[in-house]
């Protein structure tokens, strides 16, 4: 599961639009942004100040996310890649991903990221609904598909859409009509996440998810599934679909505990053994002096539920040298006596020394993990 390919991540925690779902900064979509002047230069002394050779021997994946990291100029992405090719060794091939929303669509901008180096883009569709855009604080369909168009007629970078399924209101038939209309496309990867209701975001205080709000969102996953699978779509991670070939090599990295580094407020780290955040808010960030990391605390009990929550998410399954390489530690009897539980109620398949979710157990995941780890969890 460990690899000495590690990888780089840069938060850009701005947002066009105060949407729904999210609490991202948000300001105007002005690259001169005065904020965002700050914000590049901020970030390009947090990347030249770290000490040579830091925990990143070689780095394979870059990934600017956020946040809309597409509100920045080609000019600024390729003075930030500029910046980490300097510092850190990072392979001439790597995987340079970036986040981009319709709203910041335009062929110059598109081919300005993939002539600096961005080799995969991310489009933020979410959904091509009219009514559960509004739900969501999006603008309308009719925008979003003209510019897929345009999206999809550009070259030289791997195309990926992001939708989001199990918006209030929505029904098997509205996401179906959205995957047909994306798949006939023929993207090289497809995200499909379920909405998840967050705690203080304005969409939290209309919803009050309910079990009926739970079916739905089954239903609608269900059915997703199935129609990405029979276009050819491999389910390789719980909300994560691709052609053979094209999975996000960067996301793996969460789900596989290889070693990260992020710049940026707001951003995350990971060394291999211990995890680090920087929670300085934006202004805290380009005002101070110097960066402040948290590092976390994390126990013996913690790191065997972490890697359950983490690894079970890749579908291609979890084994003991896997668990072994994370927490130091074969699976432990009790461990193995309850995978064998899991898979004899089908929640859980065994293959080649393999444990991976079924469907039945995809769709029941937190009961599937609390039932392995119950015992560490304080």
């Amino acid at each position: 599961m460990k690899t000495d390919k590690t990888g780089i991540y840069i938060h850009i925690p701005f947002c066009r639009n105060k949407c729904d779902y999210c609490n991202f900064y948000s300001i105007p979509a002005d690259t001169d942004s005065p904020l965002i002047r700050s914000y590049i230069e901020k970030l390009k002394e947090e990347i030249n100040k770290l000490p040579d050779g830091w925990y990143l021997p070689y780095a394979d994946t870059i990934y600017f996310g956020g946040g809309t990291p597409s509100m920045l100029s080609p000019g600024d992405i390729e003075t930030l890649i500029l910046s980490l090719r300097s510092k850190f060794s990072v392979s001439c091939d790597a995987e340079i991903t970036l986040e981009m929303n319709p709203e910041d669509f335009s062929r110059e901008k598109i081919r300005g990221y993939v002539s600096c180096g961005v080799n995969r883009i991310v489009f933020g569709v979410q959904s091509l609904n009219d009514n559960l855009r509004k739900t969501l604080g999006r603008r309308g369909k009719t925008e979003v598909q003209n510019r897929l168009d345009l999206f999809f007629s550009e070259s030289g970078f791997t195309k990926c859409i992001d939708l989001i399924a199990g918006i209030p209101g929505q029904t098997e038939e509205n996401c179906l009509e959205d995957l047909k209309i994306v798949t006939g496309y023929r993207p090289e990867h497809i995200s499909l996440y379920l909405l998840s209701v967050e705690n203080g975001t304005p969409l939290s205080a209309r919803l009050l998810p309910d079990d009926l709000f739970d079916e739905m969102q089954l239903d609608v996953w269900s059915r997703s599934i199935d129609f990405l699978a029979g276009k050819g779509y491999n389910h390789y991670e719980i909300s994560n679909y691709s052609l053979p070939g094209f999975e996000s090599k960067h996301n793996s990295k969460y789900w596989h505990f290889v070693p990260y580094a992020g710049f940026g407020a707001g951003s995350h780290s990971f060394t291999g053994s211990r995890r680090y955040s920087n929670n300085m808010s934006v202004a805290d960030y380009i005002g101070s002096k110097d960066v402040h990391y948290t590092g976390d605390n994390r126990s013996d009990s913690d790191v065997v539920v972490e890697f359950f929550m983490t690894a079970l998410r890749d579908l291609r399954g979890v084994t003991s040298g896997d668990f072994r390489a994370v927490t130091g530690a074969d699976f432990s009897r009790e461990i193995y006596q309850r995978l064998g539980s899991l898979v004899e109620r089908g929640l859980v398949a065994l293959a080649d020394g393999k444990y991976s979710l079924t469907r039945d157990g995809l769709f029941r995941t937190n009961s599937v993990i609390y039932e392995l780890t119950e015992d560490y969890i304080s």
